[in-house]
């Protein structure tokens, strides 16, 4: 049964499948290029999605939420943890070390930020980015740690710790946090300006993920068998075995948390794939066409993983 929820996600994805169209064809049509691609993805890393973190830690939950956003973050750094595991054995069986990592890491990381944000808003209105924000707490630290040192087969590159601490989704969730805890809070102004630039996060980076899109031959990935694997392990597995848990724990599992978990891990691989694979000198192309399959699949089985959630944990 199509469900409040389910409703509210074919919704959303529908609206993200518009936007992710045309940066589709700004990218066909050569009105986006990579360099102004790569513009705009700074863009977004550094002025749009720290916004959107800021504005989404500026409300004043009840304790209730406070007590459920703590358990959020605890079961985003056991995901994450228990990941490493997985994404280590699941493709053991590729020889090439580099297509080895890109193949880990794209299962283990999610785009739970450019995909997840706006799914969680559209089922919580309220707090849902508040929730999300908290889950990529974990998802950023994981990243710039585990993520780099797995990417960094080759040795180009040292791993930067600093970069840990100074990316822009780590400082900007540490500025949030702050202000949240303290119960510092902008003037209505300020924050409606913020919140205002926060909020091209989500079409800005449909168009960038369309735009990308545009450079790869489709075609030509349906036929690769690994790719295709990838995707369902990474698209309908994974999110299943979540939803699994979930209902084994039954009570001690709050319904919005198992949804937060189920959105978060059925999201496709995260954007950093393809950027940290480029950096670290491992196969980019391979890491591109991970996104943009997973990302493409996503709009069927996200709405479709999600109406099965509700229906079974209610």
């Amino acid at each position: 049964m199509l469900g409040v929820y389910g409703i509210k996600v074919c919704e959303k994805i529908t609206v993200l499948f518009i936007a992710m169209i045309f940066g589709y064809i700004a990218g066909k049509s050569k009105i986006l290029d990579g360099r102004s691609t790569k513009a705009l993805s700074g863009l977004l890393a550094y002025i749009t999605n720290p916004c959107l973190i800021v504005a989404s830690l500026q409300a004043a939950p009840e304790s209730s939420v406070i007590v459920l956003a703590g358990k959020v973050f605890i079961m985003s750094m056991i995901i994450h943890a228990a990941m490493i595991f997985v994404s280590k054995f699941a493709f053991i069986h590729v020889k090439d070390a580099k297509q080895r990592s890109v193949y880990s890491f794209a299962l283990m990381y999610m785009n739970c930020g450019y995909m997840g944000y706006p799914i969680m808003q559209a089922i919580f209105p309220d707090y849902g980015l508040l929730y999300g924000v908290v889950y990529t707490i974990p998802f950023n630290l994981f990243t710039w740690t585990h993520g780099v040192a797995l990417m960094n087969t080759g040795e180009k590159q040292k791993t930067d710790y600093k970069k840990i601490f100074l990316n822009p989704g780590i400082l900007s969730t540490i500025l949030g946090a702050l202000l949240f805890v303290s119960g510092i809070r902008f003037p209505i102004v300020i924050t409606e300006g913020i919140d205002m630039v926060g909020g091209m996060t989500f079409p800005l980076s449909m168009i960038i993920i369309g735009s990308l899109m545009s450079e790869i031959k489709f075609a030509d990935m349906f036929k690769n068998v690994k790719i295709l694997l990838f995707s369902f392990i990474k698209l309908v597995l994974v999110p299943l075995a979540m939803l699994g848990i979930c209902l084994l724990a039954g009570s001690s599992f709050d319904f919005t948390l198992s949804i937060v978990c189920v959105t978060m891990c059925a999201s496709p691989a995260a954007a950093n794939t393809a950027v940290l694979a480029e950096v670290y000198d491992s196969d980019s192309t391979l890491a591109a066409k991970l996104v943009g399959v997973s990302t493409l699949f996503c709009l069927i089985t996200m709405p479709a993983l999600l109406i099965l959630a509700e229906n079974l944990l209610k």
